[in-house]
């Protein structure tokens, strides 16, 4: 996992973010703003800019964390393979993302079974949606921050906003098929 110099910009980005989110909670009303917020920086070629996605597309990082906010919050820059999807997985953290280039195949999962057998999940996906340039969406706080990803036709880059660092903590890896799950550090 790569890691850039936070950006002034970006300073202004994690002020307003953690304001939203001490005022409204983490919750549906808030992550509609921060998506706001993601959209704006996604548009400032001066933050986002060809060299920052080139770079990521040259490595074998998936993701780079652009900075971390005064309370623990992260913002990444993520790049989806349109091959194959990522692996079904939590960050531990509620999320929101905005589709900086390319198209993204978003998948939530929620967890049917209460957890209490090692080893073993079983999940059912309650919603799918495709998104361009500008889409954002969100996930909600542990235990219902399960979900996949994918470009579509080609990969996407994305803006995540995270509540918690998603890397502080293993996460864990599910096989939907199978019905396994596994805890690991982020792949």
């Amino acid at each position: 996992m790569g890691c850039m110099e936070p950006v002034a910009g970006f300073e202004r980005f994690f002020d307003t973010a953690e304001r939203l989110v001490a005022d409204l909670g983490p919750a549906p009303a808030a992550f509609a703003r921060l998506g706001d917020l993601l959209r704006m920086l996604a548009a400032d070629r001066a933050l986002i800019d060809e060299s920052k996605l080139g770079a990521l597309h040259q490595s074998s990082a998936q993701a780079t964390i652009l900075g971390h906010g005064p309370t623990g919050s992260t913002l990444m820059l993520s790049r989806f393979s349109a091959e194959a999807p990522t692996p079904v997985h939590n960050h531990n953290s509620w999320g929101v993302l905005c589709v900086v280039r390319g198209r993204d195949r978003h998948i939530l999962w929620r967890r049917l079974d209460d957890g209490s057998q090692a080893g073993h999940a079983q999940l059912h996906i309650i919603e799918s949606r495709e998104l361009d340039p500008g889409d954002v969406a969100w996930f909600p706080d542990v235990p219902a921050d399960i979900h996949s990803q994918q470009g579509i036709g080609e990969a996407a880059w994305e803006l995540v906003y995270f509540g918690r660092d998603p890397n502080a903590r293993p996460r864990l890896y599910f096989e939907p098929d199978s019905g396994r799950v596994e805890e690991r550090a982020a792949l």
